[in-house]
């Protein structure tokens, strides 16, 4: 679809009903009126029946190829566990779409994709939605302020993943055949056993951590000072904890601490930046709740003493700005801010960082099973 033959409302169909899709891109594509559901797809019925009559949509489907295949769908979003052949399929089909990120599994899967869509001439970006918060936005614009870092630090412990559920109404399909599932994460975890190797099989849970997980962390980082050139030192902390110090030009370290598991009651991501005169950090907030936008903390002299600023983001979910920047880039007035090169990118480096740890063999103590 070319920008001659843009619908509006632009219909929308939702691959993948999940937490992600019912919290935040369903409400969102509803109250948007450049959008249009126009199509639902999941494998569970139950789930079909209840967000089909909850936003009034009417296409219903189990398979993605038919949602695919529906002409009243002009985009997508991907929402699935595992992406990589519903974005292959995608872009067969000639749909713009949003992928959650990990774009792929493994960057040997990632790379035909890219390809794929750079040739299309599809509007095709990942959800880092991070790198569209107000907050972080803000934070960047700083960053000129500070001049060449002495040291960066990013560190993503998360927080409770319970307590945001209270927020939300959300409809759980016990419809699915377990063994599907179960089929579904075996296959995913043998295709990452074979790019991990036999030396590094062991370490898939923290490479899992680092594409559920740090991928965003990753990211942000990324967004800020480009692509890490090398990876300086790499421990496994625990099965799903890493510390890793990343080089960046000019002899620029980062140091990169990402672990799931924390069980605080706040928000634990942030992303310091070390100048020689001045630091600033950006806090995350916990990406399911809505309208909360990244905070900026500066602190810097005030003549001959310190002082400390804090400047708050906009007002905003994350979520929001990408959609209106993916409208904006199929209207041809914006260029993707998180293309699919960017994903590739991450899980090349989330590959790297696995590979700068020490050979371990399946079996080993805290190995994965």
């Amino acid at each position: 679809m070319n920008q001659t033959t843009i619908r509006t409302p632009i219909g929308v169909g939702v691959i993948g009903c999940g937490e992600i899709a019912q919290l935040m891109h369903l409400p969102i594509i509803q109250e948007l009126p450049e959008l249009k559901i126009a199509a639902l797809c999941d494998l569970s019925e139950t789930v079909l029946e209840v967000l089909g009559s909850q936003y009034a949509a009417t296409a219903l489907y189990r398979d993605y190829h038919d949602l695919l295949a529906d002409p009243a769908v002009d985009a997508v979003v991907i929402c699935t566990f595992d992406h990589g052949p519903v974005v292959a399929a995608a872009i067969e089909a000639g749909k713009h779409f949003i992928v959650e990120k990990p774009l792929a599994f493994t960057a040997k899967e990632a790379r035909p994709l890219v390809a794929a869509a750079e040739a299309s001439g599809l509007v095709a970006i990942i959800g880092y939605m991070k790198l569209y918060d107000p907050g972080y936005r803000l934070g960047l614009e700083q960053l000129a302020r500070i001049g060449r870092p002495k040291m960066i630090q990013v560190h993503d412990f998360a927080g409770r993943f319970d307590r945001y559920q209270q927020l939300y109404t959300q409809v759980h399909g016990t419809d699915v055949d377990p063994a599907l599932l179960k089929s579904t994460q075996a296959a995913v975890a043998a295709r990452v056993a074979e790019a991990l190797g036999d030396d590094r099989a062991a370490y898939h849970d923290l490479y899992m951590t680092l594409l559920m997980l740090g991928s965003h962390d990753l990211a942000v980082l990324r967004g800020a000072f480009g692509v890490a050139e090398r990876v300086d030192y790499a421990q496994a902390v625990g099965p799903t904890h890493l510390l890793a110090v990343l080089g960046f030009p000019d002899g620029v370290p980062a140091l990169l601490e990402i672990a799931f598991g924390a069980q605080y009651e706040w928000w634990d991501e942030w992303m310091t930046v070390h100048g020689e005169a001045d630091e600033m950090r950006i806090e995350f907030q916990n990406p399911y709740v809505r309208n909360a936008a990244a905070t900026v903390r500066l602190r810097e002299a005030a003549g001959q003493s310190p002082s400390e600023r804090i400047l708050p983001g906009t007002p905003d979910t994350a979520f929001r700005k990408q959609w209106q920047h993916f409208i904006a880039c199929i209207a041809g007035e914006a260029t993707p801010l998180t293309p699919l090169q960017g994903g590739l990118d991450d899980l090349e480096l989330a590959a790297r960082i696995i590979e700068a740890l020490p050979v371990k063999a399946l079996g080993a103590e805290g190995a994965s099973a």
